[in-house]
C-alpha cells in the first residue's frame, strides 16, 4: 500500500504544473489529503486483497488528470480569451504607428515566403499540373558516366511488358510541334505523341468523349485519332461542345478528335503546356527522318511511371535493375545501360530550376528571422513602457502564465495582420516568375498562383512567426521586479540591462543576416555580369531566327534540300542581309540538342569509357553566319551535298581529347549514317549553358543529314525588325502555305542563357535591400532607445562640460559596436553560404573579394547614418530639460 500511495502521489505532482498556478497549490493539497485518507480508509475497512485495494488507490489518483485538464480548460476559456483579445486590439489601436510598421513588416516577410512557396508548388511540388502527381515517378535511362537518356520506342514497349515489380504501369510520351487547321489557317501548336495507356495511368477522365485505347495505336491503317487540351478546345475552337467527332488537320494529315482532356491539364512536359495529345505510333506524321518504332538505339522517348500502392523508389528501382539487366542480355545495343527511378522533381526543367529555387526559399526564411528579429526588438522596446501595468498586474494576483498568455495574444493578433497582408502581397507577386522568362519556342508555363496550398502554408507561417516574434518579449516581460518596479516613479525607459543585452543581441542578428542575404545577392549579379560578358562561342548578336518547319507540307528530302537552297539565295539578296544560314538547333537554347555515340578512329577507348558527341545539322556558311572561327581545315559549305562523302566539322575539344597533338584532318568519325571525313576543326564554344564544362561537339550537313524542321539564322548589318516581314514575303514566295514559327530577334533569343542568373540575382537583390532595411531599422530603433534610456546621463555630461562631438562619438560608439560586431558574424555566415551556391554561380568564385568588401562596405555606410540621426538628434539635446525629466 505504501508503494501505491507513492505511485499516487507521484502523479499528482506530475499533473500538478498543468493547473493554473493560482489554483496549483490548493489543488495539490486537496488531492494529497484526499488520496491519503482513502488509503487509510482502504487499510482500515477495505476487504479485498492488497494488490486490489493498490489498483483502487491508483484508479482514484488517475482522476487528477482530467480535473488539471478541465481546470486549465476553463482557465483558457472562451471568454477569457476573448477578453485577451479585446484587450490586445485595444492596445494595437492605441498605438497605430507601431501597428502599422509590424504589419508592414510581417507582410513583407510572410508575402515574399508565400511568393517563393507558391513558384516552389508550381515548378517541384505539382510539376503536372490536374495530376496527383504524389504516386508518379520518372524513369530515364543511364549508363557509368549519364543520366536522364530517353527511352526507344522498343525498349518502352518491353519495359511495359515486364511489369516492373513495385509499378502499376509505365507511359511514354514526346513533345513535338504541330501544324494544326481547324477551319480556318493553320496554327503552330505544341503536342505530344503519348501511348496508349496515357490517361488511364494518370487518372485522367476526359471531360468530352474519350481517351486513347490499344486500338488507337496499333491500327494505322484507319483514321488517326486525337485528344484536345481542355485550353485548346476552349482556345482554339471556342468550346464547341461538338468538338467529339470533328475532323481537324494536324501536319497535313486529318485526325479525329475523340475527347477533351480536363481543365487544368497539360500534359507531362513539365513547364510546358500542350494542346494536343496523337497516339505514338503516329511519329512519322510528326517527326521528320524515318520511323524510329522499329528502332531499338533510336531514343527518342520520356517514361513515367505509376507506383503500386504502398510501394517505394528502392523497390522500384531493384526491380527495374533486373529489367535492364535483361535487355541488356537480349539487346547489345542496350549493353551499359540502366534504368533509373528518381521523383519528378528531380527532372526536365523541375530539375533544372531545383537548385533556384531551394535557394530562394532559403533566402525567404532569413528575411523572415530578420523580420523576427526586428519585431522582437521592438516588442522589448515596448514592454519596458507597460512594466508598471505589468507589475500592478502581477501584483493584483495575475499568474506569469495568464500574462504570458495575454501578450501572445497581442503578437498573434498582430501576425494574423501581417499574414492577410503577406497574402496580399502574394496575390500581386506570385505570378511574376514568368516575367524573367524571355521569349522562347516553346510554349512554357509556370502559372504560379495563391490557391489553397499556398494559404495553408501562409497560416502555418504565421502561427510560426507569432511565436518566433512574440515569445522571448513575453517572457521576458511577465518577470518584471514588482517591488522595484512599484516605488521608482520614474522607471527606466529600457527595462534592465538585460533586456538591453537581448536587444541588441537581435540587432546583431539582424546585421549579420542582411549580410549573408547581401553578399549572395552581389554573388548572383556579378555571376550575371559575367555570364552576358562570356564568349558564347559565336559573334552573332544583330540578327534574327526563325523556325520553318516542311513536314506537314509533304517536302522529301530532295524537295526539303532544294527549298533550303532557294530560300537561302533569296534571303541573303534582301537589304541589310549580311550572312543566312539554317540549322536544327540554335547555341543556348533549351536543351543542349541532340547526341549520340561514335567511334573515333585510332582512338582506343579506356574500359567503360562512353564516346559519345552532341552534334548540330547546319547549312552552308553556318560558320560565317553565327561568327564561329574555323581554325583548322574548312567549314562546311555548298561541296557537302546528298551523295558527297560525309563530312564533319568539330571542336577543339573533341580534336584535342581523341587526336592529342596531331592533326584530326582527313580523320574518319563513324556514327549511324556511316563514316565521316573531319574537314575542319571550329574553336569551342556554349552550346547549352553558359557555365556548361568544355564538351565534345559536332556539325554535320544539314544536306547529307536532312531535317524537315529546320532554324533559319540570318546575320543584319543592325536591327533586325525591318527584315522581319521581308523573310515572311521570301516564305510565301517559295511556298504560300508554309508559314515561318517563333520568329525572334538574336538578342532575345540569348536572354535565355542567362533566365536562372537573372532570376536569382533580381530576386535575391529585392530581398538583400529588403533585408538590409529591416536591419537598419533594428539597429536605429536599438540606438534611438538607447539615447531615450540615457537622456539624463547625457544631459548631466553637457551639464559638466562634454562638447556635441563627445556626445556623437559616445551614440555612435554604441551603434557601430553592433554593426562591427555584427558584420564579423555576416562574414563567416556568408562564406558557407558562399561554398553552398558555388555550383550556382558563374564565373565568380565563392569567396569573390569584391562581393564581400562592397557589401560590407554599403553595410557599414547605411548602419553609421542609421546612428548618426538619433546621435545629432542627442548632441543637440538642451541639458536643462533633461535634467529636469526625473
Amino acid at each position: 500500500m505504501r508503494v501505491s500511495l507513492r505511485l499516487a502521489l507521484a502523479l499528482v505532482a506530475i499533473c500538478a504544473p498543468v493547473v493554473p498556478s493560482s489554483r496549483r497549490r490548493t489543488w495539490r493539497d486537496q488531492w494529497r489529503a484526499d488520496l491519503w485518507h482513502y488509503a487509510q480508509w482502504l487499510g482500515a475497512h477495505g476487504s479485498a486483497p492488497a494488490p486490489g485495494s493498490s489498483l483502487a488507490l491508483l484508479a482514484r489518483s488517475a482522476g487528477c488528470i482530467p480535473h488539471a485538464c478541465a481546470l486549465r480548460i476553463d482557465d483558457w476559456s472562451l471568454r477569457m480569451v476573448s477578453h485577451d483579445l479585446k484587450f490586445a486590439w485595444r492596445l494595437l489601436v492605441r498605438r497605430p504607428a507601431f501597428t502599422l510598421v509590424a504589419i508592414l513588416i510581417l507582410g513583407l516577410g510572410i508575402g515574399a515566403n508565400a511568393t517563393i512557396f507558391s513558384w516552389v508548388q508550381t515548378v517541384l511540388l505539382q510539376p503536372v499540373p490536374g495530376v496527383d502527381v504524389s504516386p508518379l515517378v520518372s524513369l530515364s535511362g543511364r549508363t557509368t558516366s549519364r543520366r536522364n537518356l530517353s527511352f526507344s520506342y522498343p525498349n518502352f514497349i518491353d519495359l511495359r511488358g515486364a511489369r516492373p515489380d513495385g509499378l502499376d504501369d509505365v507511359i511514354a510520351f514526346r513533345g513535338v510541334a504541330m501544324n494544326l487547321r481547324g477551319d480556318g489557317e493553320p496554327r503552330r501548336v505544341w503536342g505530344q505523341l503519348v501511348s496508349p495507356n496515357f490517361f488511364d495511368v494518370l487518372r485522367l477522365r476526359p471531360v468530352l468523349g474519350r481517351g486513347f485505347l490499344e486500338s488507337d495505336a496499333s491500327a494505322l491503317d484507319r483514321e488517326p485519332v486525337a485528344v484536345l487540351s481542355y485550353g485548346a478546345w476552349q482556345g482554339l475552337f471556342a468550346g464547341d461542345p461538338r468538338i467529339v467527332g470533328r475532323r481537324i488537320t494536324l501536319n497535313a494529315r486529318p485526325f479525329t478528335v475523340i475527347g477533351v482532356a480536363p481543365e487544368g491539364f497539360r500534359g507531362t512536359m513539365i513547364g510546358l503546356s500542350l494542346d494536343v495529345f496523337v497516339p505514338i505510333t503516329m511519329q512519322r506524321a510528326f517527326m521528320s527522318g524515318q520511323d524510329r518504332l522499329s528502332q531499338r538505339g533510336s531514343a527518342f522517348l520520356f517514361v513515367f511511371g505509376r507506383l503500386s500502392e504502398g510501394s517505394t523508389l528502392q523497390r522500384a528501382q531493384a526491380s527495374l535493375d533486373v529489367v535492364a539487366a535483361r535487355l541488356a542480355e537480349a539487346h547489345p545495343v542496350n549493353e551499359g545501360r540502366g534504368i533509373a527511378v528518381e521523383p519528378l522533381w528531380q527532372t526536365g526543367a523541375a530539375g533544372m530550376l531545383l537548385p533556384v529555387m531551394a535557394t530562394l526559399m532559403a533566402v525567404v526564411g532569413v528575411v523572415l528571422l530578420i523580420a523576427c528579429a526586428n519585431l522582437a526588438g521592438l516588442l522589448l522596446a515596448r514592454a519596458a513602457g507597460r512594466q508598471r501595468e505589468i507589475a500592478v498586474r502581477l501584483a493584483v494576483g495575475a499568474s506569469r502564465g495568464r500574462l504570458v498568455r495575454q501578450l501572445l495574444l497581442e503578437s498573434v493578433l498582430l501576425a494574423a495582420a501581417g499574414g492577410v497582408a503577406g497574402l496580399v502581397v502574394a496575390v500581386w507577386t506570385s505570378g511574376t516568375l514568368m516575367t524573367f522568362m524571355p521569349p522562347t519556342p516553346f510554349p512554357v508555363a509556370f502559372d504560379a498562383g495563391v490557391d489553397l496550398g499556398v494559404v495553408m502554408f501562409a497560416i502555418a507561417v504565421t502561427f510560426v512567426t507569432a511565436l518566433a516574434f512574440g515569445l522571448l518579449p513575453a517572457l521576458r516581460a511577465s518577470r518584471p521586479d514588482v517591488n522595484a518596479v512599484l516605488k521608482d516613479a520614474a522607471w527606466s525607459v529600457g527595462g534592465g540591462a538585460a533586456r538591453a543585452r537581448i536587444r541588441n543581441a537581435l540587432v546583431v542578428a539582424q546585421v549579420a543576416l542582411s549580410l549573408v542575404l547581401l553578399v549572395c545577392a552581389a554573388l548572383f549579379v556579378r555571376g550575371l555580369n559575367h555570364a552576358r560578358s562570356l564568349d558564347p562561342g559565336f559573334s552573332l548578336l544583330e540578327g534574327v531566327m526563325a523556325a520553318v518547319d516542311l513536314l506537314p507540307n509533304g517536302y522529301d528530302a530532295a524537295r526539303g534540300t532544294a527549298f533550303h537552297h532557294r530560300l537561302l539565295e533569296q534571303v541573303r539578296a534582301l537589304p541589310h542581309v549580311e550572312a543566312a544560314t539554317i540549322a536544327s538547333n540554335m547555341p543556348l537554347d533549351i536543351g543542349r540538342g541532340s547526341e549520340m555515340s561514335v567511334d573515333i578512329e585510332g582512338y582506343t577507348p579506356a574500359p567503360n569509357e562512353e564516346v559519345d558527341a552532341f552534334y548540330n545539322r547546319v547549312g552552308p556558311s553556318y560558320f560565317d553566319t553565327m561568327g564561329i572561327p574555323i581554325v583548322s581545315g574548312r567549314p562546311l559549305d555548298h561541296r557537302d551535298i546528298d551523295g558527297s562523302q560525309l563530312s564533319v566539322v568539330v571542336n577543339e575539344t573533341m580534336a584535342g581529347r581523341y587526336w592529342p597533338g596531331q592533326d584530326p584532318i582527313g580523320r574518319t568519325i563513324r556514327f549511324g549514317a556511316g563514316p565521316a571525313i573531319v574537314v575542319g576543326v571550329a574553336t569551342d564554344g556554349k552550346y547549352g549553358q553558359m557555365n556548361e564544362p568544355a564538351q565534345n561537339h559536332m556539325y554535320v550537313p544539314i544536306a547529307q543529314f536532312f531535317r524537315h524542321d529546320a532554324i533559319l539564322i540570318v546575320r543584319t548589318d543592325g536591327d533586325p525588325a525591318p527584315v522581319i516581314p521581308a523573310l515572311h514575303g521570301e516564305v510565301k514566295k517559295l511556298d504560300p502555305n508554309l508559314p515561318l514559327f517563333d520568329v525572334r530577334p538574336v538578342s532575345e533569343h540569348l536572354k535565355l542563357a542567362v533566365f536562372i542568373p537573372r532570376l536569382a540575382s533580381t530576386v535575391l537583390g529585392l530581398f538583400g535591400v529588403l533585408a538590409l532595411l529591416l536591419a537598419i531599422v533594428g539597429l536605429y530603433s536599438v540606438v534611438a532607445l538607447g539615447v531615450a534610456q540615457r537622456t539624463r546621463e547625457i544631459g548631466v555630461r553637457v551639464a559638466m562640460g562634454a562638447t556635441r562631438r563627445d556626445i556623437l562619438r559616445l551614440v555612435l560608439r554604441q551603434g557601430m559596436k553592433l554593426t562591427i560586431i555584427g558584420l564579423a558574424a555576416g562574414l563567416a555566415l556568408s562564406v558557407a553560404a558562399a561554398q553552398a551556391l558555388r555550383s550556382q554561380l558563374i564565373g565568380v568564385g565563392p569567396t569573390d573579394i569584391i562581393s564581400f568588401a562592397g557589401t560590407s562596405t554599403v553595410l557599414l555606410v547605411v548602419a553609421l547614418l542609421a546612428c548618426a540621426i538619433p546621435a545629432r538628434r542627442a548632441a543637440r539635446l538642451d541639458p536643462v530639460r533633461a535634467l529636469r525629466l526625473d
